[in-house]
């Protein structure tokens, strides 16, 4: 990680994620906040748990925007307020948190 920090994340805001989520479940994703993609809010995320996802999961085809703040709401650990009271950067938020989820693709053979 290069010496400076993102506005409005700290050293120690990273340090203490880490702890709690894992060494890996960390990510700052880049968020843009304008149509041209030409200037960007970095923010600190953790990877989705099994947990967020079954929240997630659980209220996909009843309450998309229910669905969607779960997952919004319980994966971003810095600029939430911001992020929440900002449609382009929610859906930016959004979108990035579902690339996070560790997908892998098994390969099916008959037997």
């Amino acid at each position: 990680m290069s010496d400076k920090l993102p506005e409005g994340i700290t050293a120690e805001m990273i340090a203490n994620a880490k702890t709690k989520y894992g060494q890996n479940k960390v990510k700052l994703i880049d968020l843009p906040i304008d149509e041209d993609n030409t200037a960007y809010k970095t923010v600190l995320a953790t990877v989705p748990t099994r947990a967020i996802i079954g929240q997630y999961m659980r209220w996909d085809a009843s309450d998309p925007k229910k669905a969607q703040e779960i997952l919004v709401k319980n994966c971003l650990l810095s600029h939430k307020d911001e992020v929440l009271a900002d449609d382009g950067l929610f859906y930016g938020a959004l979108n990035s948190l579902s690339e996070l989820i560790p997908v892998r693709k098994g390969i099916i053979k008959n037997c």
